[in-house]
């Protein structure tokens, strides 16, 4: 691993720690505003896993001069949190994003730690913002194409990069489900090709004790 990446590591990972420290010392304060033995109450108890999923998806339908072209986007990443003290969350998760342009494919493999903190301000609804370092894989596919009589073959390369993943959803709480939507934010701290994606997603899952 080079010094550049483990750099950036070790800055991500002092900044979950960072987190952990700030949130563990607010626990207290929160959740005065909830009924005692709401869903969203009892969500974030200390001992308490949460299994959810967080989804993005877009399709665009482009027509220049005649010429169709399409882009499609999914992005999907499933993970388990662990709530160490009461709202207190740490987890892992594992997530592929695929975009599919005229010309070309993407595809990026990611796993890694992330640590979050629930806020609830209502019987029903809370903000469970989340940060995370993940490890990154991608591979660029092009088609092959004809361009000026000349033939274009088709091409495939790969980068690896170490990325900041964040997310902070308002959940929706009935019994021991949750559904959500909130802004995402993943940047590349390492990598041949540095890329930042800023994105509104959805997050559905539960919890169990």
């Amino acid at each position: 691993m080079s010094s550049h990446i483990r750099s950036c590591l070790s800055l991500s990972l002092f900044a979950m720690v960072g987190l952990v420290g700030a949130t563990a010392g607010a626990q207290e304060a929160i959740g005065a505003q909830t009924t005692p033995g709401s869903a969203v109450s009892i969500f974030g108890s200390k001992g308490q896993i949460a299994i959810s999923s967080e989804a993005g998806t877009t399709f665009e339908r482009t027509s220049i001069s005649g010429v169709d072209g399409a882009t499609t986007k999914l992005v999907l990443r499933p993970g388990v949190d662990y709530f160490l003290l009461n709202r207190l969350s740490l987890g892992a998760f594992v997530g592929i994003d695929y975009s599919s342009v005229p010309g070309g494919s993407t595809t990026v493999f990611s796993v890694g730690p992330r640590v979050g903190y629930d806020f609830a301000f209502s019987d029903h609804f809370s903000i469970w913002p989340r940060a995370g370092v993940s490890f990154n894989s991608s591979t660029v596919k092009t088609d092959a194409e004809e361009l000026g009589g000349v033939s274009i073959p088709s091409s495939e390369s790969s980068n690896d990069a170490v990325a900041i993943n964040l997310f902070a959803p308002i959940l929706f709480h009935h019994h021991r489900f949750f559904a959500g939507v909130g802004p995402a934010l993943d940047t590349d701290l390492s990598g041949d090709a540095k890329a930042t994606t800023i994105a509104v997603r959805v997050t559905l899952g539960g919890w169990v004790f």
